[in-house]
């Protein structure tokens, strides 16, 4: 049979591009994507993940070409923003769509909500989200009320610890005159 083979001027299992039918963008994206995914752990009542198969970016978000490059419109995208828009159509202006299953090779729709920037950055789970979701001060004072100093950079700041770093460099100024 390896003689068989061999003979072949070509692997009749491929098929020519001659013969081959352009497929259009939802059969592309949708061939890469497995829809029987994991549930997420953080999430189980979103429903399973629908991973992207194909290539990925460094960070962990698939990717996926759109347009031509007869026309120079060819460029890649994320590819669960490719699918939230074949799903839902275009994201708002201004926003950008973030995984609520926290799972990057998810493209899911239903697992996708557009948000701003900013907010995108607070949930995650980079050092925007991790001090966003802190609730006291590295003393142990809260992050709230009265003791909350938030400036117009939006960062937020203890008044209790910056009281008392203030009175200690009033001190440390009075021993030195």
């Amino acid at each position: 049979s390896d003689t068989t083979v061999a003979s072949q001027p070509y692997d009749t299992r491929l098929t020519p591009w001659s013969a081959m039918k352009a497929k259009s963008i939802e059969e592309r994206f949708w061939s890469k994507v497995d829809k029987n995914g994991p549930v997420p752990i953080n999430r189980p009542d979103l429903g399973p993940c629908h991973l992207w198969t194909a290539s990925c970016f460094q960070n962990g978000y698939g990717k996926f070409f759109v347009g031509s490059r007869s026309d120079d419109t060819r460029r890649m995208r994320y590819a669960h923003q490719v699918g939230y828009e074949l799903a839902r159509g275009p994201i708002p202006p201004g926003l950008e769509p973030d995984h609520l299953c926290r799972v990057r090779r998810c493209v899911n729709d239903a697992h996708l909500e557009p948000v701003t920037h900013a907010e995108n950055l607070r949930r995650g789970e980079g050092f925007a989200g991790v001090n966003a979701a802190k609730t006291h001060c590295p003393q142990e004072h809260p992050y709230s009320g009265e003791n909350l100093h938030v400036s117009p950079s939006g960062r937020r700041y203890c008044r209790t610890c910056g009281n008392e770093n203030q009175n200690r460099r009033r001190a440390a100024k009075k021993m030195v005159a």
